[in-house]
């Protein structure tokens, strides 16, 4: 049976991983993602953190789903049809779909809950909370430091690694 990894071996560190800050708006944050999939790196969420005073702290993470969801619930206060019906370009310019990316991420994200890894826990640990707690992204830590997250994705990689 091959060695487990520890979780370091298989995160995708911050400096790699879109980030954006939860006094920023939608827009940003997609205009964040956008370039990430320019790099061709394929993510589908964000670290979201908060200033305090001189330290950065891990406030939640965004999602690409919670990005639409904000926007479908900013437009879509009339007839749920109405928006697909309309052109895109032409619904812009009016007030919903401008006043929805303009909303604060901090409005939109899914604040950090107890689920985390330690950059030096077996993967099998990363694999047991995912399961358990039907997440797809998992922070990971270095103490109290933020340095990295892993995806299920990541999981799978190394699940069909030790195939």
């Amino acid at each position: 049976m091959p060695e487990t990894k520890k979780v370091k071996e298989l995160m995708v560190p911050i400096s790699e991983y879109p980030v954006v800050y939860n006094t920023d708006t939608l827009k940003d944050a997609i205009r964040v993602l956008k370039t990430y999939h320019i790099d061709s790196k394929e993510h589908r969420s964000m670290l979201v953190f908060k200033r305090e005073g001189t330290e950065e702290k891990l406030a939640g993470i965004l999602t690409v789903r919670d990005i639409l969801n904000t926007i479908k619930g900013k437009t879509m206060s009339y007839d749920n049809n109405e928006l697909f019906t309309m052109s895109w370009s032409r619904f812009y310019g009016k007030t919903s779909l401008g006043n929805s990316v303009s909303t604060k991420v901090e409005e939109a994200i899914r604040p950090l809950v107890t689920e985390f890894v330690q950059t030096e826990q077996d993967v099998s640990d990363a694999i047991r909370i995912m399961m358990t707690k039907g997440i797809n992204i998992l922070p990971v830590f270095e103490g109290e430091k933020p340095v990295g997250i892993v995806r299920a994705i990541d999981i799978l990689d190394y699940i069909g690694d030790l195939l």
